[in-house]
C-alpha cells in the first residue's frame, strides 16, 4: 500500500483540478501493480516568501521542500507531492518542472511553465492537466526510489523542455513498473 498526499500550495490552476491528478496518480501506480490510496490535503498551503528570488522572479526550490517538509511531511508516512502554479529553479537548472527529496518523502511540482499560455499559446486546459499530471507521476516515482529512465515515452523520462513533457506519457515504462513492484509489491 502506497499513501499519497496532494497538497495545493496555490487555488488558481491548481485546486479545481485536484480530483482529477489524483485519479490519474491512482491510475499510473495501478497499472503496475501497486494499491495507492492518494488523498488531498484540504487547505492551500501558501510558499513563504523566504524561498522567493526577487532578482529571479522564481522559487528557490530547495527552500519550498524543506518549507514542505517541515509544514506537512515529517509529522506523516505519506509521500507528500505539493503542487503550485509557481515557477522555481534548483541549484544550476535555470528552471524545474519539479523536484522531490526521497529522504524528506516531499516533492513538489511547479506548474507555470507547463501552462501554455506561458509560452504565448491560448490556454488548453486539456494539455495544462496533462502535463501536470505526466510531472506528479514523474516526481511520485523519483520519492518512491526511481532514477530518470531512457526510454522517450516513460514518466521517469528527463525533461529538459515542456515539449519532453508531451511527448512522454504518464505511465511507467516495463522496466520501471517491475523496479516499482520489487520495491513495493
Amino acid at each position: 500500500m502506497i499513501d499519497v498526499l496532494l497538497v495545493p500550495l496555490t487555488r488558481p490552476f491548481v485546486y479545481d483540478y485536484l480530483g482529477y491528478w489524483s485519479s490519474c496518480v491512482s491510475d499510473s501506480l495501478s497499472r503496475v501493480g501497486l494499491k495507492p490510496y492518494v488523498y488531498v490535503w484540504p487547505s492551500v498551503e501558501k510558499p513563504p516568501m523566504k524561498c522567493f528570488v526577487w532578482s529571479r522572479r522564481q522559487y528557490n526550490s530547495p527552500c519550498l521542500l524543506s518549507w514542505l517538509y517541515s509544514r506537512v511531511s515529517r509529522s506523516t508516512e505519506f509521500f507528500v507531492v505539493g503542487i503550485g502554479y509557481l515557477d522555481a529553479y534548483s541549484d544550476a537548472l535555470n528552471f524545474v518542472f519539479g523536484e522531490a527529496s526521497p529522504a524528506m518523502k516531499t516533492a513538489i511540482v511547479y506548474t507555470r511553465r507547463l501552462d501554455p499560455c506561458f509560452y504565448g499559446e491560448s490556454f488548453n486546459p486539456t494539455k495544462y492537466v496533462g502535463r501536470v499530471a505526466t510531472e506528479i507521476v514523474h516526481e511520485l516515482g523519483h520519492l518512491l526510489g526511481l532514477p530518470h529512465c531512457s526510454s522517450r515515452e516513460c514518466v521517469m523520462c528527463f525533461s529538459n523542455s515542456v515539449y519532453d513533457v508531451d511527448s512522454k506519457t504518464r505511465f511507467f515504462c516495463r522496466r520501471c513498473g517491475n523496479e516499482l513492484k520489487k520495491l513495493y509489491v
